[in-house]
């Protein structure tokens, strides 16, 4: 299932490409081919949900996601599950999100 941006999409995919630099979140050895289409992080080749990964982010290094009442909003009971997948060391799959189309 695509999902639809957040309005703050530029901001929470920015706080994403910034957080994945954490220790914390770099210890686990992800790769970034997991969360971005290229290596430089730019906010438009984001594969996944933006408010799923700032979740995931968020709970990995013990702070707030902006977007979460949002992501609650939209599916409810979908950040707790994100939040709790972590506590369990888990890894839980995230929603895709289309590539941007280029505008003429």
């Amino acid at each position: 299932m695509d999902v639809q941006d957040s309005a703050d999409f530029p901001a929470i995919a920015q706080r994403c490409a910034r957080w994945y630099e954490e220790p914390a979140i770099r210890a686990k050895g992800w790769a970034s081919d997991l969360f971005w289409r290229s290596h430089g992080r730019e906010p438009e080749s984001l594969r996944v949900d933006a408010l799923e990964l700032e979740v995931l982010f968020a709970a990995l290094l013990g702070r707030a996601a902006a977007g979460e009442a949002e992501l609650e909003a939209r599916e409810p009971g979908r950040a707790a599950f994100i939040r709790r997948s972590i506590a369990h060391g888990e890894l839980p799959l995230l929603r895709f999100r289309a590539a941007s189309s280029a505008s003429a």
